[in-house]
């Protein structure tokens, strides 16, 4: 006689907790990227969510200067190169979130001589670079039901909107100005809007402005509770928002000897948790400010950001039945 096998009885609560990995603030650097790709794996994670600020700082040019020889300044330091160094300079740049680019005396002038040329040069480094990225995620995670959603930061240029609409998929989507569910009974709303900086960065708005464009996604949600706010700048005052304050010639400010830090959040995002408050506040922007805390019931994170480094920083969490079940921070 066959025996009969005892089946596992399946847990709905179980099949609908999802695990999301969080991470913010990677300014170009190809390692960070790739280790994102990677935490999907080996945190065994279901979404990445991605949280602004994906473009680096600058474009390194690395300037021709006869036969095998090359010019470069990295970090501020003149080098002199051979070509058979390039492949590893290049490599080391790219990690940290710097743009190499091989070119000519000549075209090195030009571009010296006219910062709109060097404005668009950036542009197109950057663009090329996030289509790097945005199909190297897609072949990677194609295999998965893994789906990363991310958001632009203040540092990201348009281009960064246009390419990665362009390139969106099942498997990779951009979704500033959106609300979408990341498990059952979970919607997130999601947008770059940033608070004023000193730095006049691509987009920042006045406290009024992000006011309104939070009441635009909060108005689409079905149940503000066990929802998550992915906003690029954390809320004011706290305590994920630290950063050292500014004179007015961008000079930082001191006080007994050491810097004077204060908070740079939006007061806007924090009286939309306040009034909402939501499941989950996933914020970046301000890299040395990382940290867990609570808005009232809502839990509030802000990972931190060493990309300089090649150090990925970003948060595990749990969430399933209205709940936030599990969260920790992690780096590598």
């Amino acid at each position: 006689m066959a025996r009969l096998r005892r089946t596992a009885r399946r847990d709905p609560a179980r099949e609908a907790e999802r695990t999301l990995f969080f991470a913010s603030d990677l300014h170009g650097s190809e390692t960070c990227f790739r280790k994102f790709v990677a935490a999907a794996a080996f945190y065994r994670a279901d979404t990445l969510v991605l949280g602004g600020d994906l473009s680096g700082k600058q474009v390194v040019p690395i300037v021709a200067a006869g036969s095998d020889r090359w010019t470069a300044e990295v970090h501020g330091e003149r080098r002199d190169l051979r070509t058979a160094e390039l492949d590893g300079v290049e490599r080391s740049a790219r990690a940290a979130g710097l743009y190499p680019r091989r070119m000519e005396p000549d075209e090195y002038a030009g571009y010296a001589a006219d910062p709109a040329t060097l404005g668009r040069l950036f542009d197109e480094v950057v663009a090329a670079t996030l289509r790097r990225w945005v199909r190297y995620a897609q072949a990677k995670l194609a295999d998965t039901g893994v789906v990363i959603y991310s958001i632009p930061g203040n540092d990201d240029p348009p281009v960064v909107d246009d390419v990665m609409r362009a390139e969106s998929d099942e498997r990779f989507r951009f979704v500033e100005g959106e609300v979408v569910e990341v498990a059952p009974g979970h919607e997130m709303l999601c947008t770059g809007y940033t608070n004023v900086t000193p730095w006049r960065t691509h987009r920042e708005y006045s406290e009024e402005e992000i006011a309104a464009r939070l009441r635009s996604l909060t108005g689409r949600l079905s149940s503000p509770g066990s929802a998550i706010f992915n906003v690029h700048v954390p809320p004011f005052d706290s305590g994920l928002d630290t950063a050292p304050l500014l004179g007015a010639g961008l000079e930082v400010r001191t006080a007994a000897g050491g810097q004077l830090p204060g908070p740079v959040g939006s007061t806007a995002v924090r009286a939309a948790i306040e009034e909402h408050q939501p499941l989950l506040g996933l914020h970046g922007h301000i890299h040395e400010s990382g940290g867990i805390v609570h808005i009232g019931r809502t839990t509030v994170v802000n990972p931190g950001s060493e990309y300089g480094e090649g150090i990925l920083r970003g948060v595990l969490l749990t969430v399933g039945g209205g709940r936030l079940l599990r969260h920790q921070a992690v780096c590598g």
